[in-house]
């Protein structure tokens, strides 16, 4: 197969006979681009000489995925995608990529963990975007943490047996975003020191995380967004005094089983709160005494049958639909 020249970007898609990457795309030196999706007879091809600097793989069952375990350094990589039923991906050395930027991995069933060589000084000084996605066995990360300094977002979704967050977040300076989805083995955050200039924190469906003051949110002065939906068994008021810091600007709760009231003091402490939303909370029965703070100017109340009576103007009228907190002046008096 010819490839024309100079040729930056190739797409192989659907080539169920190809079962080895032709040799003019492996020598192919202005190829920069290549996206491998749904060749299920391919079973390798060598990585070794060439200067991608975008690899996206997606389900091809049969490619045998040497990153994992050989010396093969893609120094010039820069976003590395791989998906979908790529059965022999076990474990990933991030130390093969030196100059990855964006990392995502997605349904691969057989991962088990990221690592690194031991007592490597190597750092992935560019990647700022790790994303992990429906890989239910993936347990560990590289000892000491993640060698990625200059990390902006993390997001771990539906990985079943995760039991803990990589070591040392806290030394993670630039990392601003954490989003954690459906890990239901997830139990603490406890051990770890958020980083200082966090400003989003989303977790979902972790069934056994319940928030502490130990998780030290309280003194995360940057965090701006904090979502909670599902888990938090038996958590029956919230916030707590002292859990949120004092300048969170948005708080969203969602499936809180066993939430019963909104806590007076604590919501009073969140002098800076503009947003709140609080949806499917079916236990929900009591507002903070006191009003909502003065700063909010956004206010959404849904799905919450116990506060239905307390949500209705002289009207009639549903007022978990109204979004404006000038709308609930009353609960201020």
């Amino acid at each position: 197969m010819a490839l024309p020249t100079p040729l930056h970007s190739l797409k192989i898609e659907g080539c169920d006979d190809l079962t080895s990457m032709p040799k003019s795309v492996i020598k192919n030196p202005s190829l920069q681009h290549l996206y491998i999706i749904n060749c299920c007879s391919l079973e390798s091809f060598p990585y070794k000489g060439m200067a991608l600097k975008i690899l996206y793989i997606r389900n091809c069952k049969k490619l045998y995925f040497p990153l994992a375990n050989e010396n093969i350094q893609l120094g010039k990589l820069e976003d590395l995608s791989v998906g979908s039923s790529c059965d022999s991906l076990t474990g990933l050395s991030l130390h093969l990529f030196p100059e990855l930027r964006s990392l995502s991995i997605w349904d691969c069933a057989k991962l088990q963990k990221l690592s690194m060589p031991q007592n490597s000084q190597i750092k992935l000084t560019s990647l700022e975007a790790l994303e992990i996605r429906d890989c239910p066995n993936l347990e560990n990360f590289p000892t000491g943490g993640l060698p990625t300094p200059n990390l902006k977002s993390i997001w771990f979704s539906n990985c079943k047996r995760l039991k803990e967050l990589p070591d040392q977040l806290g030394i993670l300076e630039y990392l601003k975003s954490i989003f954690i989805n459906d890990c239901p083995e997830l139990e603490t955050l406890s051990k770890q020191v958020l980083p200082s200039k966090l400003s989003l924190l989303r977790i979902n469906f972790c069934n056994k995380l319940i928030p502490g003051k130990e998780w030290g949110l309280h003194g995360l002065a940057s965090l701006c967004l904090l979502e909670i939906e599902g888990g938090c068994k038996n958590v029956e008021s919230f916030p707590v005094e002292g859990l949120l810091p004092s300048d969170l600007s948005s708080l969203h709760i969602s499936k809180l089983s066993d939430l019963k009231k909104l806590d007076n003091t604590g919501l009073k402490k969140l002098e800076s709160l503009k947003t709140l939303e609080i949806s499917c909370c079916d236990k929900l029965q009591f507002l903070p005494e006191d009003g909502f703070p003065f700063s909010l100017s956004f206010l959404c109340i849904k799905e919450c049958p116990l506060l239905k009576p307390k949500l209705q103007n002289n009207n009639g009228e549903d007022w978990s639909k109204i979004a404006h907190i000038l709308a609930l002046k009353w609960m201020r008096k």
